[in-house]
């Protein structure tokens, strides 16, 4: 119980708690309705909104999440206004921001380390306002869920009898971007911009392969998710690893050990 003495380390870990919960529960909806570039999208962008951020000298988490809102609202905007597919618009937009912040990082000389740490997470840059973040988000979510998640259900599996039978499905689409794009701004200091996306897609595909019923979909899914993080977290301290791989490799070990078990 050594690692639970550092306040730093316990905070990350009840980090990767919420995260782990929160992802694993999103990351269901976005491998059903195809959305993973999207969220690799928002967070590769993040590394435009992580350089102004430092140039204006606010608190990054404050400034990413209003930000990732934006461009994820902007590229909605964009696709469903114009005769481009979402692939498309994904692809110029994300080659546009994470040059643009390149470009950002380059000429204002923002420092290799905080790069880095941005790149890959850093569980010494979790602060307080980070973990209330993150657990309000938790429990709007599980809210929404608990009144939406019929017609969230019907949205993302039968889009177009959901449309027939009158459901909003673009306000869901909407409710499910936004809380993508908050997620993953919330995720950036604990894994990293790069690899972010993979949190939201690698719990919920592992346990995609080994669920028999949507209900085991919803309960798999955190366990690997919050495994994941934890598991990640404690292995980063003991063996002195960075933190973002290290929750990475525990997701991708876990989906490695589930293809058998499908195969059974």
């Amino acid at each position: 119980m050594e690692i639970l003495d550092y306040p730093f380390m316990r905070s990350a870990l009840f980090m990767g708690l919420v995260l782990g919960t929160l992802f694993s529960l999103i990351g269901i909806f976005v491998v059903t309705k195809g959305m993973s570039f999207f969220s690799d999208f928002i967070a590769h962008s993040a590394i435009l909104g992580g350089a102004l951020a430092v140039i204006a000298g606010v608190e990054p988490t404050l400034f990413l999440i209003p930000y990732s809102l934006a461009v994820a609202f902007a590229i909605s905007v964009v696709w469903n206004s114009f005769p481009l597919s979402r692939d498309t618009v994904l692809g110029v937009f994300y080659g546009g921001t994470v040059a643009a912040g390149i470009i950002l990082i380059s000429t204002k000389e923002l420092g290799q380390l905080s790069l880095i740490q941005f790149l890959f997470g850093d569980i010494l840059l979790i602060r307080p306002v980070d973990i209330w973040l993150a657990s309000g988000l938790l429990v709007v979510f599980i809210l929404f869920l608990r009144l939406k998640l019929r017609g969230l259900i019907k949205s993302s599996f039968l889009p177009e009898i959901s449309v027939a039978e009158g459901i909003n499905v673009r306000l869901y689409d909407y409710a499910l971007i936004s809380l993508v794009a908050v997620t993953v701004a919330l995720s950036i200091k604990l894994v990293g911009v790069i690899l972010a996306n993979a949190m939201v897609v690698i719990p919920a595909a592992a346990a995609k392969t080994v669920s028999r019923s949507f209900k085991q979909f919803m309960l798999i899914a955190p366990v690997i998710g919050v495994f994941s993080f934890t598991g990640g977290v404690t292995l980063s301290f003991y063996l002195n690893l960075p933190s973002g791989p290290s929750v990475i490799a525990v997701a991708f070990v876990c989906f490695l050990i589930t293809l058998p078990f499908k195969r059974m």
